[in-house]
């Protein structure tokens, strides 16, 4: 069978498409209200920091004892940044849906919004701890498996793609990157829980590089 064959549907009438649309584009819009709520949930642990507590101390001592903190915060906010990117310039493709994507779609939020929580416990240790380092990047790398599932599923569903579309299928390198460097990222925490958050700033440099492997293979 054709790939540009598969997800083709019966022809629908044009209040079914109307319909299909408003649910396809409040399907875009939770998805961006929640990821904007979890990058917000992200810094509140920062701002118990800022308590009476430490009204006497200045601004740089402060910065200064809970400068992982702040990495950690940081690291979360771009990583969840880049997630959203990755997965708005899947969705800008799509003029339908169907019901597996919408479930993908809504376990991928499911790992998004849960991220604080990793994160948060990240905050509380004075040591680094394995198992906390470990939990935090198998959410992160859940995320990116859930985006990669989201891709491969548009990929295999030319008729979820806008008519210009089929041929121009959304790459896999971008989340396939993005997903290894995570993978890494969890297996290196086992040895090295500071190492593999240290590998965690190869997210950008990876999902770059795929990029341009992708512009360079459709030139």
């Amino acid at each position: 069978m054709d790939d540009d064959s598969v997800g083709a549907g019966p022809r629908r009438r044009p209040d079914d498409d109307r319909r299909r649309d408003r649910t396809l584009q409040r399907t875009i819009n939770l998805t961006d209200a929640i990821v904007a709520i979890a990058l917000t949930a992200l810094v509140l642990p920062l701002v118990d920091f800022a308590d009476a507590s430490t009204a006497r101390q200045s601004v740089a001592d402060l910065i200064a004892r809970h400068l992982g903190d702040i990495l950690s915060f940081a690291v979360s906010f771009l990583a969840i940044a880049l997630f959203w990117h990755t997965h708005r310039q899947l969705y800008e493709r799509l003029v339908d849906y169907d019901e597996p994507l919408l479930l993908l779609n809504t376990g991928w939020l499911l790992a998004v919004v849960f991220l604080p929580f990793p994160t948060a416990r990240l905050f509380v240790e004075t040591r680094l701890r394995a198992d906390s380092a470990v939990f935090y990047l198998s959410n992160l790398l859940v995320v990116s498996l859930i985006a990669l599932a989201q891709t491969w599923w548009v990929r295999r569903h030319p008729g979820l793609r806008a008519p210009n579309e089929p041929r121009r299928s959304p790459a896999l390198l971008q989340p396939v990157a993005l997903s290894v460097t995570l993978a890494v990222a969890t297996l290196v925490t086992f040895a090295s829980p500071g190492g593999g958050l240290l590998v965690l700033v190869a997210l950008p440099l990876a999902r770059l590089v795929a990029a341009g492997v992708a512009r360079s293979r459709r030139a």
